[in-house]
Formats: structure tokens, C-alpha cells, sequence
């Protein structure tokens, strides 16, 4: 009973060895813009438009941030690189896999042999036989030998089949591959963090352009607003009940006000092409984007920072990644302490020989051999292995640390970071309803005569100050929250929720 449980374990163990040395590809990401997910059957996370270059939508209608992520995804080289990589990492791991198999080798062969071996001739001492005295009697011959050389020719021909298995190495083969799989996990996990990578970068670039459309709204707005200060001094003094100097200093601030527009023109340009770039597309190629939305309920309930840090060290892939390369440098050190140790192997040998004139061997032929290999002095080149995988080792603990250490920093000021821009989002929407009123009120008090120019244009400049960190509240709002997914490595999970999802 007990050595049918190990039969079936064996067969399983011989299968897993078999799908991932047949298959490793599987055990990477499917595309560039698709993530990896581990140890879930591979179920690959990707985007609702992977089979196309542009959303339908393209030049249509506004697109939203999931469509901009989207095509990012399928044009960003960052992730292309990072997917072949992965790749290139499953295909080693399937090597290394390989020598848990045995290696079986085909080969055939003819020979022919022109040869020649000596031959002896007996010929007499004077060229025929004599005889005189003792000889006669005995009727002797006295001879001499000489030599010829015979030539003859040989064929023979035929397959052989070698097969040759490690039967026992010490773990040496185990350990380089552990360390191959390892360092396809470390390549999948980058490769998901690059994923992420791209995402942030796109929300905040969109983030910045949207911005930027609003800052555009808000110039021209306070352009009318400068206009409306221009026109009540201009009454003014038409009147007589103002000076010259009340029209100067409200024409000063409306071409203050128009120099901002222009300027802000080209900040939208700025901000539209680099996030073109940024989705892989020309900037020449017109499109629109949604704006923000009216109104936001910034009211952020938040896990402690304790509890986001959790978080962010199960899903933050670089530091997933950062972890998997510290294992696989442990099995490489591994790896290098037991290449001292012997390793116990065996060859067969088999084949069928055919020879000259139809002639042939009456059964096949065999050899087996069973050979133990043990290095016994190599220069010091195994301690020196030995020496550079624990530095190696050593390098990647510590970048396992700065990562982690990194991870934390940034969740702790992105959770910062929230609070501060929900707290940011209610004071300017308040602080911009105080400046407009105080705007109207200044206004209508300058037209009474009860309030001078110069209130006139504080208000106004206040005003304007107030629409500008209105709209930059609501970028920084969208920004933090996308900075703390970022952070705990929620922008696109791995597990059963979409990169689209909530986007």
C-alpha cells in the first residue's frame, strides 16, 4: 500500500516536471498587456480592447481613463521588454527542468577502413635448396624470410542509441532549478510591476492634462472677470468720478489676465502631448479626454498606515519580486555549496552493426555503464562559487530591504497624502465661493463709490486664485488616491478583480 502512494506521488512529481519543461511559457505572462498571476492556473488579467490598437470610440467621443490606459498598455515598450524577458525567464526554468530527464541519443554511422598487415615468405638461402654434408644427410633446407605487406578493406555501418540519466547528484540539479523558478517569478512580478508602472503614469498624466483644461477654463473666466473690473473703472471715468489711474491699474490686470490664457494655451499643449506619448501615440493625433466630474464627496475612509503596509506587501509586485530574486540567489548558493559533491550517472548503450558483403552482427549490442564523477581539485574554482553566490546573495537581501523600507515610505506619505488633498478639496470649494462673493461685493461697492480700485483688484486677484487651486485640488484629490493604489499595489491587481475595474 505504502508503495502505491509513492508510485502515484512520483507520477505526479514526473507530470509537474513534465508540464513545466514541455510548457514553461505558461508560466509567464500571456502578453505584454496582460499581468501574471500566480498559482491560479495562470488566469491572465487583461483589458476589454487587447485585440485592437484603438477603442472604437477613437475621435468619436471623449475617452474615459480606462480607454487611455488601454491603449497605453498595448503601445507602452516598457511592458513589451519586460513581458519578453519573462518569457526568456520561463524558457531557462524549462531548461533547467530538463535535466530531471533522461537525455536520449541517436546516431549513425559508416566507416570504411583501407588497412594492410605484413606477410611473411620463406624462400631458400641461394634461391633454391642445397645439400652438403650433415644437411645432405638429413636432406635440410637452409632458408631465409622475407616480408609483404597484404591490403584489405573493411565496411561497417549502423545506428546506435545512447541513453544516459543522473541517478543521484546531491540536490545539484534541484537546486539550479529552484533557482530558475525563482527567477521566472522575479521576472513575472517585474513584469506586472511595469504594468502598474504604466498605469500610474497615465493617471497622472491625464490627471495633469485634465488640469490643465481646467486652469484654461479658469483663465478665460478670470479674463471676463478682469474685463468686468475694466468695465466698471472705464464707467467710472467716463463719469468723472474716477481717475485716470483706476483705468490704468484694471487695464494692467486684464492683460495680466489675457497673457494668462495664452500661457496656459501652451501648457494644455504640453500636458495634451505628453500624455499622447505616454499611450504611444503621435501628439498630431487629435482626441478628447473626460474632464472632472462637477462635483467630488471627498470623504476617504482609510486602514490604518499598519494595515495598508500588509496590504502593500502581498500585492506590490517589486516587492514580490524583490523576495522571489532572494530565493532564487538562496538556491544558486545552494546550488554552489553541493557542486563539490559527486554525482552518480549511468549510460546505455545500444546498436546494430552491418558489415561487408551482406554480413551482419547476429544480435544487437549492449554496453551499460554506471560512473560516479567526484571533483577532487578544480583550481579552488567551487569555493570561489561558493564565495560569489553569498555575495550575490548579500546584494539581493539588501535590495529586498531598500524595496520594503521604499514601500512603506510610500505608503505612509500616499495615506498622508489623501487626507491632505480630501481636507484641500473642501477648503477651496468654500474658499471659492468666499472670493466670488467678495469679488461681488468689491464690484458693486466700487460702483457706489465706497470702495477703491485697488479692493477692487484684490478681490479679483483672489478670485482667480481661488478657481486655480480649486481645479488643482481636484488633480490632487485624483492624483492621491492613485499614488496610495500605486502604493500598495492596488492599481491592478493580480487576483480575480480586472485592471478595468473601478477605473
Amino acid at each position: 500500500m505504502r508503495f502505491r502512494h509513492v508510485s502515484y506521488l512520483s507520477f505526479l512529481l514526473l507530470a509537474s516536471c513534465a508540464r513545466d519543461a514541455i510548457d514553461p511559457l505558461s508560466l509567464s505572462p500571456n502578453t505584454p498587456y496582460t499581468t501574471w498571476t500566480p498559482l491560479q492556473g495562470n488566469r491572465l488579467v487583461s483589458s476589454k480592447y487587447c485585440q485592437t490598437i484603438l477603442p472604437s470610440t477613437f475621435g468619436k467621443e471623449e475617452l474615459s481613463l480606462a480607454e487611455l490606459i488601454d491603449i497605453a498598455l498595448q503601445n507602452n515598450p516598457q511592458t513589451k521588454q519586460s513581458w519578453a524577458l519573462a518569457r526568456s525567464a520561463a524558457a531557462q526554468y524549462g531548461q533547467a527542468m530538463s535535466s530531471f530527464f533522461p537525455s536520449i541519443q541517436a546516431s549513425s554511422s559508416f566507416i570504411r577502413q583501407k588497412g594492410g598487415y605484413p606477410v611473411t615468405n620463406s624462400l631458400n638461402s641461394l634461391g633454391s635448396s642445397q645439400t652438403s654434408g650433415a644437411s645432405a644427410a638429413l636432406g635440410s633446407t637452409v632458408q631465409s624470410n622475407s616480408f609483404t605487406t597484404q591490403t584489405f578493406y573493411s565496411s561497417q555501418g549502423g545506428p546506435d542509441v545512447s541513453l544516459s540519466y543522473i541517478l543521484f547528484d546531491f540536490g545539484k540539479r534541484t537546486a539550479a532549478a529552484i533557482a530558475a523558478r525563482e527567477a521566472l517569478y522575479y521576472a513575472d512580478f517585474h513584469h506586472n510591476q511595469e504594468i502598474q508602472t504604466v498605469l500610474r503614469i497615465v493617471m497622472e498624466d491625464y490627471y495633469n492634462y485634465v488640469y490643465q483644461i481646467a486652469n484654461l477654463k479658469a483663465a478665460v473666466t478670470n479674463l471676463a472677470t478682469a474685463q468686468t473690473s475694466l468695465d466698471a473703472a472705464n464707467e467710472k471715468f467716463s463719469l468723472g468720478v474716477a481717475a485716470l489711474g483706476d483705468v490704468a491699474s484694471a487695464r494692467t490686470q486684464f492683460l495680466q489676465s489675457r497673457m494668462a490664457v495664452t500661457t496656459q494655451k501652451q501648457q494644455v499643449e504640453n500636458a495634451f502631448a505628453q500624455l499622447a506619448v505616454d499611450i504611444g501615440l503621435p501628439p498630431n493625433i487629435p482626441f478628447e479626454v473626460m474632464p472632472f466630474p462637477d462635483e467630488v464627496i471627498a470623504n476617504p475612509i482609510l486602514e490604518s498606515i499598519d494595515e495598508l503596509v500588509e496590504v502593500a506587501q502581498t500585492q506590490r509586485q517589486d516587492f514580490l519580486a524583490a523576495q522571489a530574486n532572494v530565493r532564487s540567489k538562496r538556491a544558486v548558493l545552494e546550488g554552489a555549496k553541493r557542486a563539490i559533491l559527486p554525482t552518480l550517472s549511468t549510460t546505455l548503450d545500444t546498436g546494430h552493426y552491418w558489415y561487408q558483403k551482406g554480413q551482419q552482427e547476429h544480435n544487437m549490442h549492449w554496453i551499460a555503464t554506471i560512473s560516479l564523477d567526484f571533483p577532487l581539485f578544480d583550481g579552488f574554482y567551487f569555493k570561489n562559487g561558493v564565495r560569489n553566490a553569498e555575495a550575490n546573495l548579500a546584494v539581493s537581501e539588501a535590495q529586498l530591504l531598500q524595496t520594503e523600507l521604499t514601500v512603506i515610505q510610500q505608503v505612509t506619505t500616499s495615506h498622508m497624502g489623501v487626507k491632505t488633498a480630501a481636507l484641500n478639496l473642501t477648503d477651496s470649494d468654500e474658499y471659492l465661493k468666499s472670493a466670488e462673493l467678495e469679488f461681488k461685493i468689491a464690484i458693486a461697492n466700487y460702483k457706489a463709490g465706497t470702495k477703491t480700485i485697488l479692493d477692487v483688484l484684490s478681490a479679483q486677484s483672489s478670485l482667480a486664485d481661488a478657481r486655480s487651486k480649486k481645479a488643482n485640488a481636484f488633480q490632487n484629490w485624483f492624483s492621491s488616491l492613485a499614488s496610495l493604489g500605486f502604493a500598495t499595489g492596488s492599481l491592478c491587481p493580480t487576483g480575480e478583480q480586472s485592471c478595468s475595474d473601478g477605473l
